[in-house]
């Protein structure tokens, strides 16, 4: 930003110092000879638009002579047409020799126009002919004193571009330091991520050993609850089918011990006699 900074207000010294050397000078001229006649055309280095610029023609005879013809034309670039902006002409003159001719020519410039003017001198005598065309006449838009005005801005503006360049420095210093020191961090953060990481790569991969283990061995609990409860059933009907074969001995015994039982007497019987009636024991 600096160099650029310089760059402009060097570019606006030397257009300033431009500006005041046309100022100061002001007009060119130009001189021609044809047909026993000496001409000067003087005219403004410089103009704008809307300024009315003033041409000084003048002419000298050699000798006596006949001027037939004098034409003084300007035009110039008005948007993107050239158009002749005026035309000062002599005809039928006769002059003596060393007499001279002089036309002041004034014209107003239009609004839109740019560029350079373009001159066209053209004169023909008794003597001879001949012409002069030629480019000259710088047409720009900004006036001497807008310069001088734009340059007296661009100076202020200078001055402070310059403070808050001074600003900026100061506080870019500052924020390269944080800059600097957050980079520090950021490293020795990065550094311990990468720790973690790698730590927490290694513990999800127990954690996935675990997870199969758990659900092995939650496996193995399932079916071990299955088997438990079976042995469960298995052990409860043992222990009803052993009290109901302690039940079934002792009720037998119990009914052995208390059951009725009969004594049979043998009893002897005699074959009666024919003469007794009764049989006795």
């Amino acid at each position: 930003m600096r160099s650029k900074i310089i760059v402009l207000m060097f570019g606006m010294v030397v257009l300033f110092s431009i500006s005041r050397a046309v100022n100061a000078s002001g007009f060119n001229t130009v001189s021609f000879t044809y047909g026993y006649i000496h001409g000067s055309l003087e005219f403004p280095e410089e103009a704008h638009p809307t300024d009315t610029i003033t041409c000084n023609l003048t002419i000298t005879a050699y000798v006596d002579v006949t001027l037939y013809n004098l034409t003084f034309a300007i035009s110039g670039l008005v948007g993107e047409n050239w158009q002749t902006l005026h035309t000062e002409q002599i005809i039928s003159y006769a002059m003596a020799i060393g007499e001279n001719l002089s036309r002041k020519v004034m014209v107003t410039l239009p609004q839109n126009l740019s560029e350079r003017l373009n001159y066209i001198i053209e004169a023909s005598t008794d003597k001879g002919f001949g012409n002069t065309v030629f480019y000259a006449t710088y047409v720009r838009a900004t006036t001497y004193d807008a310069l001088a005005n734009l340059y007296s801005a661009l100076l202020i503006n200078d001055s402070k571009l310059q403070t808050d360049y001074a600003q900026l420095s100061t506080n870019y210093s500052a924020l390269n330091g944080t800059y600097n020191s957050l980079i520090r961090e950021y490293n020795a953060i990065q550094t311990s991520y990468s720790s973690l990481n790698s730590s927490y790569e290694s513990l999800s991969a127990n954690y996935t050993s675990l997870v199969l283990s758990h659900n092995s061995l939650q496996y193995i609990k399932t079916k071990y609850d299955d088997s438990l409860a079976e042995l469960t059933i298995v052990r409860n009907l043992m222990y009803l089918f052993g009290i109901s074969t302690v039940i079934l001995a002792a009720a037998t015994i119990y009914f052995r011990k208390k059951a009725p039982y009969i004594v049979l007497h043998k009893e002897t019987s005699t074959k009666p006699d024919k003469n007794n009636k009764t049989a006795t024991e």
